[in-house]
C-alpha cells in the first residue's frame, strides 16, 4: 500500500468570494463578518493534514454490474462496470485532511460561531477534493507513462454505486495508517475523507470525456458541477 502526505493545498480568498457572488461580497463589507471570514481563511491551512493511501488490485473478471478482484472480492452496482469495464487492475484509494478540521468545526458550532463554521467547513471540503484531484492526476500521469489508460474516477455513494462497498474498500486498504476509519453505518471518520476507485489498463475504458460528475445522482441540481473539475471551488459540491 502506498501513502502520501505532501499535497500542496491552496485556499484562494478571491476565488471563494467570486464564486459566492455579489451578495456574499456585500456581506463581507460588514466588519464583523469580514473578521470572521478572515479568521476562517487563516485557520484553514492550520487545521488540515492531507493524506492519502492507495493500492492497485488485479481484476479477475467482470460479472454483469460487478467487478471481481483477485481474492474474489466484488465491487459494483451502478455505473462501475460501464466506467471500468475492460480494466486489468482497479486502483482503490482513500483521501483525508485529518481529524483536526472536524474537531474545529464542531467546536465553532458549539460556540455559536455559525458563519465561521460554515466557511471553514467549505474550505475543509475544498482541501480534501484538492487531495483527490492531485491523486487522480498522479494516477493518470503514471498510466500514460506506461502506455496505459485510466477510467473515470468513481466514489461509493456519489453515484448509484452503493456506499455499502466502502466496507470492501476498507478491507483491502488499511486506511487506519492515515487515520481514517469506517463506522458500521459506512461513514468515514474523519468526515472530510473520500474513498474512490479508478480502472487502469492497456485499452480505453468507459465513455471518453465523462467525469465523475456525469455519474453523480445530484448532477441535475448541482450548481457546482457546472464549474468543471479544474475550478478551485468545484470541491464544495461534495
Amino acid at each position: 500500500m502506498h501513502i502520501q502526505t505532501d499535497f500542496p493545498l491552496i485556499f484562494d480568498e478571491q476565488s471563494y468570494i467570486d464564486f459566492h457572488g455579489e451578495g456574499f461580497a456585500r456581506l463581507l463589507d460588514r466588519p464583523g463578518v469580514r473578521s470572521q471570514f478572515e479568521q476562517a481563511m487563516a485557520e484553514a491551512p492550520e487545521i488540515v493534514a492531507p493524506a492519502a493511501c492507495w493500492d492497485s488490485f488485479p481484476v479477475r473478471r467482470f460479472l454483469h454490474s460487478q467487478v471481481e478482484l483477485e481474492g474474489r472480492v466484488r465491487l459494483g452496482g451502478g455505473p462501475l462496470v460501464e466506467v471500468m469495464g475492460g480494466a486489468e487492475q482497479v486502483i482503490l484509494a482513500v483521501c483525508t485532511v485529518g481529524s483536526k478540521a472536524d474537531e474545529r468545526i464542531k467546536a465553532l458550532q458549539a460556540d455559536g460561531q455559525r458563519f465561521t463554521m460554515l466557511v471553514l467547513e467549505e474550505l475543509a471540503i475544498w482541501a480534501v477534493d484538492q487531495v483527490r484531484q492531485q491523486l487522480c492526476r498522479k494516477f493518470e500521469t503514471e498510466q500514460q507513462e506506461r502506455g496505459w489508460h485510466s477510467s473515470t474516477v468513481l466514489s461509493p455513494g456519489e453515484s448509484e454505486w452503493s456506499v455499502s462497498d466502502q466496507e470492501q474498500i476498507f478491507k483491502l486498504l488499511d486506511a487506519s495508517q492515515i487515520g481514517v476509519r469506517l463506522s458500521p453505518g459506512m461513514v468515514m471518520y474523519p468526515l472530510k475523507s473520500i474513498s474512490m476507485a479508478v480502472g487502469i489498463g492497456p485499452q480505453p475504458m468507459g465513455i471518453p470525456g465523462m467525469t465523475h460528475c456525469d455519474y453523480c445522482s445530484m448532477k441535475e441540481r448541482c450548481k457546482y458541477a457546472q464549474l468543471g473539475e479544474d475550478n478551485p471551488l468545484h470541491a464544495v459540491a461534495l
